[in-house]
């Protein structure tokens, strides 16, 4: 109890302290060959937006963490990133599909939304409220880094229904 509570403390403070900065709204071709706009995908929760390559073992590791988030949390979009070159393009569709993700994968294959966000190692991993701020931003995985990204969910979920709360006293 005191580990999550610790945790949840230190992504307060981070949240903080972090650059409140609005980040901008692209457009990529998602797994199916369709474009996709944030903008589209963002709706009323968090979104979490996760650069990654086939290449690279710790974004391996860290996508079925990203898919349970995903499964587990309705007001949380996790949208992954793929960095590959396209002609590299097949094996990031074919990890996907064999493990049966659900989450949104969209193509960055010439790096500009990542150049966007400063993405200099992967995984990249940012967590973006309604308003478009980042809330969360996390380079690189290890095991136990998606409790990490679950306490910034909760804060954020916490946060949003004390929010609500307010607003509806006000209106009564």
């Amino acid at each position: 109890m005191k580990q999550i509570f610790v945790i949840i403390l230190i992504i307060s403070f981070a949240a903080c302290f972090a650059a409140e900065e609005q980040i901008l709204d692209f457009r990529l071709e998602n797994i199916s060959g369709k474009y996709q706009k944030l903008s589209e995908l963002q709706q009323d929760g968090l979104v979490i937006i996760d650069f990654w390559a086939s290449w690279c073992d710790p974004c391996l590791n860290a996508l079925p963490k990203m898919n349970e988030l995903h499964k587990k949390y309705d007001d949380v979009t996790v949208i992954a990133v793929n960095l590959d070159k396209p002609r590299d393009r097949s094996k990031a569709v074919s990890h996907i599909k064999s493990n049966r993700f659900e989450f949104v994968t969209l193509f960055d294959p010439t790096s500009n939304v990542a150049k966007q966000f400063n993405v200099t190692g992967i995984p990249r991993t940012l967590i973006i409220d309604p308003k478009g701020e980042i809330i969360y931003d996390h380079t690189g995985y290890q095991r136990g880094d998606e409790k990490h990204y679950e306490a910034a969910i909760i804060q954020w979920q916490k946060t949003a229904c004390e929010s609500k709360q307010k607003d509806e006293k006000i209106e009564k």
